[in-house]
């Protein structure tokens, strides 16, 4: 991989690594057949679809940095369907099959990672709902995946002693989240609110244009939750659906 200063994404690559790791580890830790059946916090998803879902999504993030490799532009699925068919047809594997799946992919990504040419990171595109979007940016986006995600399997290792998710995220991807996630607040807020966000480990700061002004107080990582359409306080403002 080049060592390119401020060509390869250094930061967002090892956060991203060290999240497949943590979630492997949660994974080898509880997940049983059984759990795997389990609802996970996402509407209609089982922990198998979930971990199918992470398998597919690093698979899908590998197609792009090797068609950015030989020049090619392409989607990170040929449709939607596609997408939600691999994901249903995967779900209800063993418990030891869907683990050993996720830790092949994650590998397959991270190797792709590494063998990138300084072309592929400086020019490289891949096609996503959003529209074309680099090679770079990509890697914070599977960064996301794996840390949304986490806590959407709503699994807890007892031995790890990690309380909230929301609250445990990686310094560097919390505040790279957030950058991301406010830049495009006050177009999901009614016309008539104006939120002040009261995070305490940061600036407040107000989004929109509305007479109705509203405090969100609270920690970054459970204001990130409500903005990720992961529920918050009754008394938050209605969000529009997070598009991503």
């Amino acid at each position: 991989m080049t060592e390119d200063v401020g060509v390869v994404p250094r930061t967002w690559l090892d956060g991203c690594v060290e999240g497949h790791r943590r979630v492997e580890a949660l994974l080898a830790a509880t997940l049983t057949d059984g759990v795997a059946r389990q609802p996970s916090r996402l509407p209609g998803w089982t922990v198998g679809h979930l971990v199918t879902h992470l398998a597919r999504n690093a698979d899908a993030h590998t197609g792009i940095v090797d068609a950015a490799g030989r020049g090619e532009t392409v989607p990170m699925y040929p449709s939607a369907g596609a997408r939600d068919d691999a994901i249903e047809a995967g779900a209800a594997r063993p418990a030891a099959d869907l683990l050993a799946d996720l830790l092949a992919a994650d590998q397959r990504l991270e190797a792709a990672w590494r063998g990138a040419s300084h072309e592929t990171w400086t020019q490289g595109l891949g096609l996503r709902n959003a529209g074309p979007t680099t090679v770079s940016d990509f890697v914070f986006l599977r960064w996301r995946e794996v840390e949304v995600h986490r806590g959407d399997l709503g699994l807890r290792d007892p031995d790890a002693g990690e309380g909230d998710t929301w609250d445990a995220l990686p310094p560097a991807y919390l505040d790279g989240e957030w950058a991301r996630m406010t830049a495009r607040l006050a177009e999901r807020l009614s016309a008539d609110v104006t939120v002040v966000l009261v995070p305490g480990d940061r600036p407040s700061r107000a989004y929109g244009r509305g007479e109705r002004v509203q405090h969100v107080h609270g920690t970054a990582g459970r204001l990130l939750a409500w903005m990720t359409d992961r529920g918050g306080d009754p008394s938050w403002p209605t969000l529009a659906p997070w598009a991503y």
